[in-house]
């Protein structure tokens, strides 16, 4: 007697277990997936959300035992998962911000649920990449900020050179602006690149400067009042604003002077040069 009623219930808990359902899980970098394996099949399968928790609950009705212990989960979107068997089977999918929707597939003996895992973003540049993978860009830096390094470059060469160029016209003008007593600029001739003749009048004597890149020299003054009046006479029309919008009133007697005072500085010039050769 004893022995039939332990085979009773050997038999009562091997056909207890034969008859129980399994819930398998597999959670990768990229997807999360749930498989449920009935013995008899289930029933009434429905799926709930709970917005103030971030978890999908899915309910079912079976009347085979399901053991299940909950799980946690670091540095992936789902948080938890765990099972309640009181009544209805539920299994809750507690994710750490917003649900990601499933992918279900389901027969009569069995049911899966795969959670896909957005792709994991580079921090830089926003770019999507495998995960499971290792970013070896991450260091380097990407184009645009190449570009950016040699546009600002390129805006500080130019910036220096503009700088040095209004420097270089502001002490020339200082140069002449600055020499004591009544002296005055009358204007210049260029003769060569960064080769020029001013012509300074200081008192009743015109001095003729030669400048250059190397520095300033002394090349002739005039003295003679008939040549200094010509000359102080042509560099005055030649910059009176008047002088140009009465040009066709005064058109032949304003011919004369600039012919006359551009004469003058080409004789001047001619010396010069000889003078040069002669020494």
């Amino acid at each position: 007697m004893a022995k039939k009623f332990l085979l009773l219930i050997f038999f009562t808990l091997f056909a207890f277990q034969s008859f129980g359902a399994e819930l398998k899980t597999n959670v990768e970098d990229n997807k999360a997936e749930f498989v449920f394996s009935f013995q008899k099949g289930y029933s009434a399968f429905d799926q709930l959300l709970d917005e103030t928790s971030n978890t999908l609950i899915f309910t079912f009705d079976t009347s085979e035992n399901i053991e299940f212990a909950r799980q946690n989960y670091f540095d992936m979107p789902i948080k938890s998962v765990y099972l309640t068997t009181k009544d209805k089977k539920r299994f809750y999918v507690e994710f750490k911000n917003n649900p990601i929707e499933p992918i279900i597939n389901k027969t009569n003996k069995q049911i899966s649920i795969v959670f896909p895992f957005p792709a994991k973003t580079t921090e830089q540049e926003g770019v999507p990449i495998p995960a499971g993978s290792t970013n070896t860009n991450a260091s380097m830096p990407s184009t645009s900020s190449y570009v950016k390094m040699i546009s600002g470059l390129i805006f500080v060469l130019i910036m220096i050179f503009l700088l040095f160029f209004v420097l270089k016209i502001f002490f020339k003008k200082q140069l002449f602006s600055d020499i004591p007593g009544s002296g005055r600029l009358l204007g210049k001739v260029d003769l060569e690149l960064r080769k020029s003749l001013y012509f300074y009048e200081i008192g009743d004597i015109i001095y003729i400067l030669g400048v250059t890149d190397n520095g300033m020299n002394v090349i002739d003054k005039i003295t003679d009042e008939a040549e200094a009046a010509k000359i102080r006479s042509g560099f005055i029309k030649k910059h009176d604003f008047k002088g140009y919008m009465s040009f066709f009133k005064r058109k032949a007697k304003l011919d004369d002077d600039l012919s006359s005072s551009n004469a003058m500085v080409e004789e001047k010039l001619k010396s010069i040069r000889n003078r040069k050769k002669e020494s």
